[in-house]
């Protein structure tokens, strides 16, 4: 856990910015800044009277040097908190010549850019350069936050390599190694919010018979951002199993993913018989391709976007 730094009120006469206009000037979005520092204590944050957190001006090319280390694979953990002097001798290691403007629009263009993030991913893919993909995720999630980041990059990349498999454009290594690095990354994203995590318990579960995990994944990680405490079932877990972790851990929802392999008419028979063998107060949030169109007593979610305007963050 990183240290807190003691809030202070803004000096009188400085320059101080709003979270929004620091998210405009760096291009990070707010809901990234908020989680950093929720998480590491940066970026620092000063009181207004009114309670407003406002930054002061240096804080922008602070960022930018992070947003600049965090394209060449560093984790935000490990260099929020540095001084100038200390991200600049970074920076001269990993950009020994001046950034070009490709590689400046990919760590600072945010507008548009998930599809050029795909682009990259899929062509990193099929060279099967596992450090490649692991990277762009990393640029992706810091640049875009992590809503965006599920439902714009993470979710179709693997939409466009089963479909690339499919035509036989990759093979099943490539299959392979893209869930892989896709997994892994979204278990270490949720891993510190985990840590601190004080909310509701939660369970996130698959159906019997359903196990491709990927969008449950997601779908837990954007619970660990928002604060709940996820209690991770994962793939094809039996409905007497869910029934009995919610009466064992006093648990106020479940969340369930169903993936495109599993039958629609055999995911609604499920889906009723645990909704059957909850208690009533239990909410039960639906989403994934596979998904029914509606189950009586089931709040279903199209997108992950979606789903995170109905979650209430957690602290």
């Amino acid at each position: 856990m990183v240290a807190r730094r003691e809030r202070r009120s803004p000096p009188a006469g400085a320059r101080m910015l709003t979270i929004g206009a620091l998210s405009r000037a760096t291009r990070i979005p707010v809901e990234t800044l908020r989680s950093w520092e929720r998480r590491y204590g940066a970026p620092e944050a000063s009181r207004k009277p009114s309670g407003h957190r406002v930054y002061a001006d240096d804080t922008v090319e602070q960022l930018r040097r992070v947003m600049r280390l965090l394209a060449h694979g560093h984790r935000p953990g490990e260099i929020l908190l540095l001084p100038p002097d200390e991200l600049d001798s970074m920076l001269a290691l990993s950009e020994p010549t001046p950034l070009t403007s490709r590689t400046r629009s990919r760590v600072e263009t945010p507008q548009g850019s998930a599809n050029g993030l795909l682009e990259r991913l899929m062509r990193a893919t099929s060279r099967l350069d596992r450090e490649a993909v692991t990277e762009e995720l990393r640029v992706g999630w810091a640049r875009l936050g992590p809503t965006r980041f599920l439902d714009e990059v993470a979710g179709p990349f693997m939409v466009e390599v089963g479909r690339a498999w499919g035509a036989k454009a990759l093979g099943i290594r490539h299959e392979h190694l893209a869930s892989a690095c896709l997994t892994d990354f979204l278990r270490s994203a949720r891993e510190p919010f985990d840590r601190d995590a004080t909310g509701p318990r939660v369970i996130a579960a698959m159906l019997p018979g359903d196990h491709h995990e990927g969008g449950l994944l997601m779908a837990a990680l954007l619970l660990a951002v928002h604060g709940y405490r996820v209690i991770f079932l994962g793939r094809e877990t039996p409905i007497e199993e869910i029934a009995a972790a919610v009466r064992d851990g006093d648990v106020e929802s479940v969340a369930v993913s169903v993936s495109a392999a599993m039958p629609r008419a055999r995911a609604s028979a499920a889906l009723s018989r645990l909704r059957k063998s909850l208690p009533a107060r239990v909410t039960v949030w639906l989403g994934g391709a596979g998904a029914p169109a509606s189950v009586r007593g089931i709040e279903r979610f199209a997108t992950l976007g979606e789903f995170a305007g109905r979650l209430t963050p957690r602290g």
